[in-house]
């Protein structure tokens, strides 16, 4: 076989197991979730435009604002899209790590697997949280983002923060 030949086996293997670890570190992550985790409702903030459409697209996520409560209520919708537009310009103060990630990904739009804590500042001293996640359309009703809102599984605080959608109760 000619080295070409040898390449295109080797990077098709690569590809393999790059595909097999990933599998494999979601479904941890779905364990973790599942077992320590709280579920609670998000307000969606930015999504790519094709989670509103029936097309399907290769990679869909969510810029979401959620509390540690399962509240779907619109007062509670309300004061998450409050906390929104606050964030709006926002910028980090100081050395906290967690304000410099939640700056950079509002202002690049760039998507990162972490739960961040929104500034009291910003929040009037209410505890609120900001990840991205990517949207699993076989959890939309319709097929397609029609509510303000998603459902998560997630770990909030701690080293082991995360979050991943989950249906939504009436589902």
């Amino acid at each position: 076989m000619p080295i070409w030949g040898w390449v295109c086996v080797a990077l098709t293997a690569l590809v393999a197991v790059g595909l097999a670890v990933i599998v494999w570190l979601d479904a941890q992550k779905q364990k973790l979730l599942a077992r320590e985790g709280i579920t609670v409702v998000a307000r969606v903030i930015l999504a790519n435009p094709g989670v509103y459409e029936d097309k399907q697209t290769g990679f869909e996520f969510a810029f979401v604002l959620f509390t540690r409560d399962a509240d779907e209520s619109d007062e509670h919708l309300e004061f998450l899209g409050d906390v929104a537009e606050k964030l709006k310009g926002f910028e980090a103060r100081g050395g906290n790590e967690d304000e410099q990630k939640l700056a950079r990904a509002l202002d690049t739009q760039r998507t990162f697997d972490d739960v961040l804590r929104v500034p009291e500042r910003v929040t009037g001293g209410r505890a609120v949280y900001f990840t991205s996640v990517p949207v699993k359309r076989r959890m939309l009703p319709d097929g397609k983002l029609t509510r303000d809102y998603i459902c998560l599984r997630v770990i909030p605080e701690g080293p082991k923060r995360t979050a991943s959608m989950t249906d939504y109760p009436s589902a």
